[in-house]
Order: structure tokens, then sequence, then C-alpha cells
């Protein structure tokens, strides 16, 4: 892992100000032991920066949709949903919604949808359902509604997110809210807050501390928050004074805190013969691909990989044959290059701030990438993430 390291290290300077405040990295087998822990670098770009701490709380922002699959599948094995069952009853705010088409000069045309929506489709970013700000059609027409041009994360996603969607159910793939209505799904299912629910179905089985969406409602999280910074558009780095999400509800897509402990322990469920959170049947199931080849949804997947998946194949998307599983995306052939490296069977996704998350259980190990850097897709931060997946792969890994 020395040439990872020298490569952080030359990162994180002080002074140097182009490169990231720091980052934490860690890798697990299935009996949960670290077979390799790295801390780097400050918490902030300041000249007063502390030193990064190993037990420092991240905002995981879409590195939530696991842990919201996760809830919903349990909901599944416990008969509350079925995963194939129309969610017209139980989200008609998003089911009724229409189907939007762009024309060739920018407006738009709407009409009913016929296919119903499953959690399935949920779960796998089928549903038709996409943020806002990949879709110009919906940027238009949420400004023809009077709304905000985009969704803003913590905010009531019943409330303020239904809109129109893209495609038909199961006739397409676009990243997006789906696991934001999956999260109320598991809400309304239970009758309890998704944070409530995942406390107590999820954190408190596996020793887990962290999670939460309201870091104050946690002192101890909160305490160890690491300082968001934001990539200016000279390549500098300065900490950011605004707040990242809105706290006004809990969300599935994003919006939790975590430690990368507390994160890296429910990777190692996923790895266990026995788990804790999820049968043995429905991890295997979480393990394999959800889409035919050459079916719509892998289809739709291909043309949007540079701005949506393409992060975990080394940021590069031709070549690589897509898939998604129930709970991230799924690598189905390895992708390697002279500089690249991930297997076949990793199930894999990322969060906002550049933090990204794998688990592989043929080969008994899991990986976290934790920094916080804006915006999304930074160079410098996804570079560092990639040679650290490959690191792992090419090193520590038999």
């Amino acid at each position: 892992m020395e040439s990872f390291e020298a490569s952080l290290a030359k990162a994180t300077e002080r002074g140097s100000n182009k490169g990231v405040a720091g980052a934490v990295v860690a890798v697990v087998d299935k009996t949960g032991k670290f077979i390799y822990r790295h801390v780097q670098g400050s918490n902030g770009v300041s000249e007063q920066a502390p030193p990064l701490q190993f037990d420092q709380t991240y905002f995981v922002a879409s590195c939530t949709k696991l842990i919201a699959s996760i809830a919903a599948l349990q909901c599944v094995e416990r008969g509350l949903i079925a995963l194939d069952d129309p969610l017209d009853k139980h989200l008609p705010e998003f089911t009724s919604q229409q189907i939007i088409k762009t024309k060739d000069d920018g407006s738009f045309t709407l009409h009913d949808a016929k296919n119903p929506v499953t959690l399935r489709h949920l779960l796998t970013h089928s549903s038709g359902a996409a943020y806002t700000q990949f879709i110009p059609s919906l940027v238009a027409w949420r400004k023809s509604q009077g709304h905000k041009p985009e969704f803003v994360m913590g905010e009531d996603v019943a409330e303020k997110y239904p809109e129109p969607r893209l495609f038909e159910a199961g006739e397409g793939w676009m990243y997006g809210a789906s696991l934001d209505w999956a999260g109320l799904l598991v809400s309304r299912l239970t009758g309890q807050s998704l944070g409530t629910y995942v406390e107590q179905n999820i954190a408190t089985p596996l020793n887990i501390t962290s999670f939460t969406w309201n870091p104050a409602s946690k002192p101890q999280v909160k305490e160890k928050l690491m300082t968001m910074s934001v990539r200016k558009e000279d390549g500098t780095l300065v900490d950011s004074t605004e707040p990242i999400a809105s706290l006004e509800s809990e969300n599935g897509g994003a919006g939790m805190y975590s430690n990368i402990e507390d994160y890296t322990r429910v990777l190692v469920d996923l790895l266990q013969d026995n788990p804790k959170t999820l049968k043995k049947e429905t991890v295997e199931m979480i393990f394999s691909p959800q889409f035919a080849n050459g079916g719509p949804e892998q289809q739709a997947m291909i043309p949007v990989g540079d701005m949506t998946w393409a992060t975990h194949t080394g940021r590069i998307a031709k070549g690589v044959t897509p898939n998604y599983s129930l709970a991230g995306y799924f690598v189905t052939e390895d992708v390697e290059r002279a500089d690249f490296l991930i297997p076949k069977g990793t199930l894999t996704w990322s969060g906002l701030p550049n933090l990204q998350w794998a688990v592989n259980r043929e080969r008994g190990i899991g990986y976290m990438f934790c920094t916080q850097i804006l915006p999304w897709n930074d160079d410098v931060s996804q570079s560092l993430s990639a040679e650290f997946c490959t690191a792992v792969w090419r090193n520590l890994v038999k």
C-alpha cells in the first residue's frame, strides 16, 4: 500500500491546498478485523486544523442508500411488502406521477403511467425517478410549477419531491430519488421514522453508535464531524460554512452521518455466513445482478455512466457492461487496466462528498474511503479513491 500512502501524503501536505484536507481508509475481513487502516491529513484546510482522526464523523450522503436498502429488505423478510408488489397504496404521491417526455425544442409533454412501481424498481433505480439536476426537462417542469430548480437533501420527499418520472417502471435506469421513496416506504410500513427504525434494527444489532440523520441528537457524533471542504474554480480548497443538508426529514437516499468503523460494520455483516441484519438468502440476492444483459435497464445505464456509476469503474464507462443489484452498483466482470482494478462480484456505491464503499463476499473483504470534499466527482478525491481501490485488490487480497 506504500504507493497509495505516498500519493495520499502528497495530496494532504499542509500549505499546498490543492489536494485534499485529509482522508481515512479502512479494509475489513469477514471476522470484523481491520486488515488495513490509514489516516492522513487534517480536519479542514486552515493552518489551525487539527490532525484527522480515525473516529471522525462524516456526512455520508448517498452511502445512506445501502442502509435504506437493507431496511427495506428487512420489511420484505418480515412480510410487510413483497419485492414485486405494486406500491400504489403505500406511495400514491410517487406512483401517481406522470411520465415526462422532452421534445426537440426543449419543451415537454406528460402522459399517464401504465406500469406499476414496485420496491424492486426503487432499489435498482429503475422506477423512473431521477435527480432533477441531471435532467433539463425536470428542471423546466419544476420551474413551471413554481418549485425550486432542484430537490434539497433532507426535505420531505412526499411533500416536496413528487415530480414526473422519466420512463415507465422497469423500462429504463436513472440515478435519483428512488431510495428516498424506499426510505419513506419503510417508515410507512413500520410506523416509525427511518432513523428510529435503522437505530433499532441495523445499528443496535451491529453495535453501531454513530448512525444518525441529526448529529445534534448525538453530541459525541457531532463533536467528531469532519469539516467539509469546497474546491474552488482555481483548484484550491476552502472550508465550507454552509450546512450540507436540511434536517427536515430522514430520507433513505442521503442525509445520514457515520464514522468509518461503524459503516464498515455493515459491510462485515454482509460478508457473514449468518448475517445479523438480513437472512443469508437475502444477502446472496443482494450480491447478484438484477438486470438482464441487453435489457432496457442495462441499456439505459450505458449512456449515463460517466455522470453516475463510472466512479466505481475507474472513472471510465467505455467498455464496461454495467449492472445494478438491490443495494448498489454490481460489478459483473473484472474491470482491469494498468492503473485500475475492481473484481467481479463487488458491490459498491459512493457519497456526494467523494466517499466510497465496496464489499465482495467471494473475496471476503469490504472497504471504505472517506473524505469531505465538494463538489461531487472531484478529480483529486476520485483519483485517490481509485488508487486506493486498486491497491486493495492488488496488495491485500490473494
